[in-house]
């Protein structure tokens, strides 16, 4: 029996390399669309942690690895329509040049690879290793001008709360020290991404139920947008309170990462 269980395991084992070996060839396959998104990572640091992304899922699986023994592989024919449908989407998404649909339909095969190869109860017991591959995904940045807005509108309503006089046009509003903007680095788009990435993370290794790990996850969507208001309202304070001759500079970035670390 127990030669038996260490073939058994032996043949796991290869199963799982057979696997990695051909999300491998997946991804060589549609190399452009991987390259993409690594050019995005490089070039952008509000997409830099995509980097980690990929270790840190294949640290999580490693830490199941025990549990992924444990059940029966089998190939599993009902992930193929869903291959096929990701297939057709890389296609219409590349002839129409979206190119963060190519990404996402990219990422999102390599779960129904694994599942289609090892079957649902192996994929669904490292789903959430799997499933956080999507955040490599540079996704997001429809969501700056909204965020914008919203920032302008915070800061707006506290500095009148405060008895502060303003007038605002558009994202552009002037107090009597001096006149302000919020431009695309202070949407808070970088905090919000950083935060729900590892807001995810923390409550999938802090808690066991369902139920906390969204209701986290939803508050480290909200936390950041209203951290993000409350730090560009504390630096036109500093500024107006020292005459314009704080919060101007370095430190302007220097006061918010600061908060933004307590917050976090």
């Amino acid at each position: 029996m127990i030669q038996a269980a260490s073939e058994s395991t032996a043949s796991k084992s290869r199963m799982l390399w057979l696997t990695a070996g051909v999300v491998l060839v997946l991804l060589l396959m549609y190399w452009q669309t991987a390259a993409s998104i690594v050019a995005i990572w490089q070039r952008s640091e509000t997409f830099a942690h995509g980097y980690i992304i990929f270790p840190i899922s294949a640290f999580l699986i490693w830490q199941r690895r025990a549990a992924l023994l444990a059940v029966e592989y089998h190939a599993d024919w009902r992930a193929m329509p869903l291959l096929v449908g990701l297939g057709m989407g890389w296609l219409l998404a590349h002839a129409g040049g979206v190119q963060v649909a190519e990404q996402f339909a990219l990422v999102a095969a390599i779960p129904l690879v694994v599942w289609s190869l090892l079957g649902w109860r192996a994929v669904s017991t490292i789903l959430f290793p799997l499933a956080f591959l999507l955040f490599a995904v540079p996704f997001g940045e429809f969501l700056i001008p909204p965020l914008m807005n919203f920032t302008a509108d915070f800061v707006v309503t506290a500095l009148q709360i405060t008895g502060i006089p303003v007038y605002r046009e558009g994202t552009f509003f002037s107090i009597s020290s001096g006149q302000w903007s919020v431009v695309e680095g202070c949407s808070g788009l970088r905090y919000l991404i950083a935060s729900f990435t590892l807001g995810t993370l923390y409550a999938y290794l802090t808690y066991r139920s369902a139920k906390r790990r969204v209701i986290f996850s939803l508050l480290s969507i909200l936390v950041p947008i209203i951290a993000n208001g409350l730090r560009a309202y504390m630096i036109v304070m500093i500024a107006h309170l020292s005459d314009m001759k704080l919060a101007l500079g370095v430190d302007h970035y220097i006061y918010g990462w600061v908060f933004f670390g307590f917050v976090m």
